[in-house]
């Protein structure tokens, strides 16, 4: 490790929400953390509040949906950070967002702009990583995922394919950097306090006139208002990446929240009638 640090932890997304909270936590309790974040300007009270009694948090400024070849994309900031910092203990892929609405009110391009920010980034950043954690025999992957990821509900379904496809990477290259003492793991929160659903974004025509969901978003959205009320504070999340992070045997897959785990055991276990039924009575 470095200097007097537990371990160095980069985190994606580290301006607002679960990155934020984890990024103040972590800090507090003696690792180095890198956050990034679209704009430097974002981390600003991040910085002042993490660092009051030494230098322990490191902004950088990354976009995770520039192209190979762009300036500021992850091909060109990563070695610079690995080089500066020497090696990178934790990959926290955190930096998410929601895009939601039908998904025949969906177009092609903001289905694939999900993808590139789940799924593709984090692909991107792991790739690059684990070449340094796998030399020194030792590394975690930590990827934040959703209980979406394992059920799907109305509306969701560009966000809920984003993260099932995101388990299925996190569950491959655990696989495959097992042998070479990485850990990779997946966090699927329920619902917690974070800016995801103010950074949500709608489809283009999700209320179309042309479209017949304008009667069953209306409803989803008064359901929905009532499942604010049981809303989990993120510093759980951050508590339970710390565990994984010192964990000798850290799991493949951690649901948090009671609401993720009864959705993903009504999935696996109850009839698949009865469950649709539930699903489709709770949410429209």
């Amino acid at each position: 490790m470095s200097g007097n640090f537990r371990k160095t932890i980069f985190i994606t997304g580290a301006s607002s929400g679960i990155g934020k909270v984890t990024s103040l936590y972590l800090c507090s309790k003696g690792y180095k953390v890198i956050g990034s974040s679209r704009k430097l300007s974002r981390l600003d009270s991040l910085i002042r509040e993490a660092n009051n009694k030494g230098e322990v948090f490191f902004p950088v400024e990354l976009d995770i949906n520039l192209r190979d070849g762009e300036k500021g994309c992850i091909e060109e900031v990563l070695p610079k950070l690995i080089a500066q910092h020497k090696h990178i203990d934790v990959l926290v892929n955190n930096a998410g967002y929601g895009l939601w609405g039908p998904l025949e009110g969906i177009s092609p391009e903001e289905m694939e702009n999900q993808f590139k920010t789940n799924v593709f980034a984090p692909f991107r950043l792991s790739k690059i990583i684990a070449g340094g954690m796998r030399k020194r025999r030792y590394g975690r992957i930590i990827n934040i995922s959703s209980v979406a990821g394992w059920v799907t509900t109305p509306f969701n379904g560009a966000y809920a394919s984003s993260k099932y496809a995101l388990e299925a990477q996190t569950e491959a290259l655990r696989m495959e950097l097992w042998p070479f003492g990485i850990r990779v793991s997946s966090i699927q929160p329920g619902l917690f306090d974070t800016d995801f659903h103010k950074n949500m974004v709608q489809g283009s025509d999700a209320e179309s006139d042309d479209l017949p969901y304008i009667y069953f978003i209306d409803r989803y959205r008064q359901k929905h208002k009532k499942w604010r009320k049981v809303i989990h504070k993120s510093i759980r999340i951050a508590e339970l990446i710390e565990r994984i992070i010192e964990s000798e045997r850290p799991r493949l897959r951690y649901p948090i929240g009671f609401e993720a785990r009864a959705g993903m055991i009504g999935a696996r276990f109850l009839p698949e009638r009865l469950y649709q039924w539930m699903i489709s009575r709770t949410s429209m």
